[in-house]
């Protein structure tokens, strides 16, 4: 496996964009945009599948209208090699469509005549950043002319962890401050208004760090409001006061 140094900075910057993110609705733009700077192709797709499989979300980047409905697509999902493998096999590592067909059989497909002809893809390299289950949550790079290389592989799997861990730890964090929200406000009556805001985040799974630079405040001063939370909830850790206010 070789990774440039370059490529590995340009990585890391992406991944720290993500871990700021608190909505889920925001994660496939920043990805997006980001892996379009690290690999190069005409255009990429976030998108989540169910078990059907059926597309239930996509986001493509850069383009702002397909030229070609997304029901072309879902009419003949059933032949896509990439989906039918993520689908079948507990593999989640970069895969593309040369892997397991011809240019010639990938013409032949229904799915390639009807929709990606109209799109001009003639090559597609995708990565599955969910664990094995019911559910797919992939990424797809598309080119119309030369195919994905094995450092363009290697590349997107060392990402593929971080971007799955992102993609989790967004979406847990949106659970937690819906929880938070939804607590019995006698819960909260003895905490300062500075205080709610800052247990807010960390039941979104910030840092003393990150939550001092949201609130322009310095991280002791952060500690110093946690004291005062642990204290007025009468517990000892962030998980327990989270708990203790949640329903």
């Amino acid at each position: 496996m070789y990774v440039s140094f370059n490529a590995l900075q340009q990585a890391l910057r992406l991944i720290d964009d993500l871990a700021e993110l608190d909505d889920p609705a925001c994660f496939p733009k920043v990805a997006l945009s980001g892996l379009s700077q690290l690999i190069g192709c005409d255009y990429l797709s976030y998108n989540e599948l169910d078990p059907g499989p059926v597309l239930i979300h996509a986001v493509v980047h850069p383009l702002d209208e397909l030229p070609v409905s997304l029901e072309l697509f879902d009419a003949h999902i059933h032949e896509h090699p990439l989906i039918n493998h993520y689908r079948n096999t507990c593999d989640r590592r970069p895969r593309k469509i040369s892997d397991f067909l011809s240019d010639q059989d990938f013409h032949r497909l229904s799915l390639y005549g009807e929709f990606f002809r109209v799109m001009t893809v003639e090559h597609q390299m995708a990565v599955n950043l969910t664990d094995p289950g019911p559910q797919i949550i992939g990424i797809a790079f598309n080119r119309s002319r030369t195919d994905f290389t094995e450092a363009h592989r290697d590349l997107l799997d060392v990402v593929r962890v971080p971007l799955g861990t992102a993609l989790l730890r967004v979406r847990r964090r949106q659970s937690a401050g819906q929880a938070l929200r939804g607590a019995d406000p006698e819960r909260l009556a003895g905490l300062t208004d500075r205080e709610v805001q800052v247990l807010d985040l960390v039941a979104r799974g910030r840092t003393n760090a990150a939550i001092a630079r949201t609130l322009d405040v310095s991280p002791r001063t952060i500690a110093k409001h946690l004291e005062h939370i642990y204290r007025k909830l009468e517990v000892t850790s962030r998980a327990a006061a989270v708990y203790q206010v949640t329903p």
